[in-house]
């Protein structure tokens, strides 16, 4: 396959240091709301008690597995392992548990349910059990670097939803606001380093740059929140003329999975740019629109990305991996999604907020 040719934007030294002063001097700044519905956010007056908030699994601090495509597979990995893919399952199994429960329970609060303040306590408790136990935060190898970086978008948006309920115990709210920003300086350090490897430049560094901007978000770190805008910058100036990322098509016959995977965190970037007054859309000559719009058609055309890199293509779809259509949706109610949202909703990924319907899509007034 011929590789189109990856433009990078060029940074100059002394921009850098630059916008890492100015980063370290805004030591008041707080990110404006980037879920709509966090602006009017519904509160139940009721403390109902709702499913009862037992004890969380046991933290986890070290994070050894391997790939689900085998070891020594970053590029082209597109058969997965049988073997590799078990061993990946059991060893994330306490983490998905944890990480689904407390997005569920601080889903419940946005919703506004007769049991959200009593959800919200719990998610904090569960949180604060494992920011006291150091979670993610021992020894962690390099599938375990992946893992810690899409769990810290989680627990990063977690946060940030349930942080305003009126009767949270603000001690262990600092202690998890602490805890967030200790995994946020890991993972950027994690994806700051070997830059040479795929993973720092195909849809693992997306993921790295939002869930390092949501922990910015969450901590008011100003200085993580422009490491994840820099990434997004990087990453859009790889997207082709055709809406193609050469690094992804790489990916055989997931290469149109993968681009889908790539877009969701690029669009929760754009959406919390767009939120602090930068205009994300628009960069570039709307570079990120050309990816949004081969996603769009490689729904209706599975094959229009494998066209591309010659493999016949393996993708399906589902509320979570479309979950950018309801932030894309509320943006620019593009006519084209409307079918995609009538089957697929409601729409929700852990890691980029939980129940993204309710998030972005503000309630309907009652009929009377």
């Amino acid at each position: 396959m011929n590789r189109p040719q990856i433009r990078f934007a060029g940074y100059s030294l002394a921009a850098t240091f630059l916008m890492a002063s100015v980063s370290a001097c805004a030591a008041d700044w707080r990110s404006a709301p980037i879920y709509p519905a966090l602006k009017t956010r519904p509160l139940a007056a009721s403390q109902k008690a709702g499913k009862p908030c037992v004890l969380p699994p046991a933290a986890v601090r070290n994070i050894s597995t391997v790939s689900k495509y085998g070891e020594g597979n970053e590029t082209n990995s597109s058969v997965v392992d049988e073997d590799s893919e078990k061993k990946y399952l059991t060893d994330t199994a306490p983490i998905v548990a944890f990480s689904s429960e407390v997005a569920s329970r601080s889903d419940h609060y946005v919703a506004g349910r007769s049991t959200a303040n009593y959800d919200a306590v719990c998610a904090l408790d569960w949180l604060n059990a494992w920011a006291e136990s150091g979670a993610f935060l021992g020894d962690i190898n390099r599938q375990g670097e992946a893992v810690r970086k899409w769990e810290l978008g989680t627990f990063a948006t977690v946060y940030i939803k349930i942080a305003e309920a009126p009767i949270l115990d603000k001690e262990k709210l600092e202690r998890v606001r602490t805890w967030i920003h200790d995994i946020a300086v890991a993972v950027k350090a994690d994806y700051s380093r070997d830059l040479h490897r795929s993973s720092r430049q195909n849809n693992h560094m997306n993921w790295a740059s939002w869930s390092v901007l949501a922990a910015g978000v969450a901590t008011n770190d100003r200085e993580m929140f422009d490491w994840g805008i820099d990434g997004y910058r990087r990453a859009i100036d790889q997207i082709q003329d055709n809406g193609s990322l050469p690094l992804e098509l790489e990916r055989r016959s997931r290469a149109a999975s993968y681009h889908m995977f790539a877009l969701q965190p690029l669009v929760m970037i754009a959406e919390a740019g767009e939120a602090n007054g930068i205009s994300m859309w628009k960069m570039k000559d709307n570079r990120l629109q050309r990816l949004v719009d081969l996603n769009i058609a490689a729904v209706a055309d599975r094959e229009i990305i494998g066209r591309m890199n010659g493999f016949k293509q393996d993708l399906n779809f589902s509320e979570s991996s479309l979950s950018w259509l309801e932030a894309y949706f509320a943006r620019f109610h593009d006519p084209r999604v409307l079918p995609l949202i009538a089957k697929y909703r409601p729409f929700g990924s852990r890691r980029t907020g939980g129940d993204m319907t309710a998030l972005f899509v503000m309630p309907q007034p009652a009929i009377k």
